[in-house]
């Protein structure tokens, strides 16, 4: 017998061997049955359910974390979505739907007013927090999901109680709600990109959107079904008490599952913390343990760091032009940054031809530079060194490099002239 060709599909599919044997001279297709297989092939419905949800080729094509953070997303989704279907009979009785002294004219136009103040707030949420959503997808996920916890919880306690107020309450839970859905879309699709390891963002989105959708039908059956029992405000406040708990538990378990590969602010100082203190570099998957995700961070500097400023705030500090050519004299010609401490904050000013790559390095200076602030000056060439190492641990490590989530303005300037 002859083997021409092992075949499978995946690491975790079928495998196959093409085969001609002794006495035969066609090549014969055949399955190599372990007992996984054998499992696999009885459970027809497991893999029906498997190709209609999951995108195409897991576990290969999506990252590490995907299976633990869907879990818990589809448990949140589907707390979520009772809340949801729990509320809408809160607001619906706040319209003054079976009530007779109520028109259809003035329920609509609480509707509208309501979904107004839910444009004007998705607009000026993006204006506001837009370009932070990248940088903490994880503790905006979180607060997205609190906020929406919290404007449920005033429609289903406070709604009831003062229906007078029905129209101001539901533009306020609805302004609430729109922060939920900008913030929300914003940290899926920052989480979706970093799941789909194969640039197959379109299937990996798709595919969250069919569970997401699957969930939210059984858990808005489930939801009636609640309605129909619950024959009290008692009842309905603990249901929805302990839904919320089961949501925003579920939450935090989503966004701690996920290991992000990229430096924020946040991971960033929890990996230089450990490098300057044990020369050691904590991978990934370590370092988003440590991370916090709700409020502040595992690891903070003495002074804020900000990158890309105006030279501006540099001539405004020091004015004297001697001053000024002594600072930037203090690093390499070659470098695409400079580092001036003022009054309130430690400044990072960009060239033109500025990479990811150099801003990693110039905040590895700043965060250098705050430990001891004569090092660029007298020891430059010895952090130079250091930043050398650390990146290429970093690379050895798994970090994403070509890229990062630090907090960047946008001035860009040139002193090499």
């Amino acid at each position: 017998m002859k083997i021409h060709f092992r075949e499978q599909y995946g690491t975790k599919g079928e495998e196959i061997l093409y085969v001609t044997p002794a006495d035969q001279k066609s090549i014969v297709r055949v399955p190599l049955r372990t007992d996984k297989l054998m499992i696999r092939e009885k459970f027809f419905l497991f893999r029906l359910m498997q190709q209609i949800f999951l995108p195409r080729g897991y576990p290969d094509s999506v990252s590490e974390d995907y299976a633990a953070y869907q879990i818990w997303d589809t448990v949140q989704a589907f707390s979520s979505t009772i809340c949801g279907t729990l509320c809408t009979h809160a607001i619906l009785k706040g319209l003054g739907v079976g009530n007779e002294n109520i028109n259809a004219y003035s329920a609509t136009v609480t509707w509208i007013l309501k979904e107004g103040s839910g444009h004007l707030g998705r607009i000026l949420f993006s204006w506001w927090k837009g370009a932070q959503l990248d940088v903490e997808s994880k503790k905006w996920r979180l607060r997205a999901d609190f906020l929406n916890d919290c404007a449920m919880g005033i429609e289903i306690y406070v709604l009831p109680k003062y229906p007078h107020l029905s129209t101001y309450i539901l533009c306020s839970t609805t302004v609430l709600k729109a922060i939920v859905g900008v913030a929300g879309g914003a940290t899926r699709a920052a989480l979706t990109q970093h799941q789909a390891v194969r640039g197959n963002l379109a299937d990996v989105s798709s595919k969250d959107s069919s569970q997401e959708t699957c969930v939210n039908l059984i858990a808005s059956f489930v939801g009636l079904y609640f309605l129909t029992i619950i024959k009290s405000p008692g009842v309905l406040y603990s249901v929805f008490a302990f839904v919320v708990v089961m949501h925003l538990y579920a939450n935090l378990k989503a966004v701690k599952a996920v290991c992000l590969k990229t430096f924020n602010e946040s991971r960033y100082l929890i990996t230089l913390e450990e490098y300057f203190k044990s020369g050691r570099m904590l991978p990934p998957k370590q370092v988003n343990k440590l991370e916090r995700v709700t409020l502040g961070q595992t690891v903070s500097v003495s002074v804020n760091i900000r990158l890309g400023l105006s030279i501006k705030h540099l001539v405004d500090e020091y004015q004297n032009s001697l001053v000024i050519e002594n600072i930037i004299s203090s690093f390499d010609p070659h470098e695409r940054f400079i580092i001036a401490e003022s009054k309130k904050f430690l400044g990072v000013y960009l060239h033109f031809d500025t990479q990811p790559q150099d801003v990693l390095k110039a905040y590895f200076f700043a965060v250098s530079y705050l430990q001891d602030r004569n090092q660029i000056k007298e020891k430059y060439w010895e952090v130079h060194n250091k930043w050398q190492e650390f990146y290429n641990m970093a690379l050895q490590e798994g970090w994403l490099t070509s890229q990062h989530l630090l907090m960047v303005d946008e001035y860009r300037l040139n002193w090499k002239a």
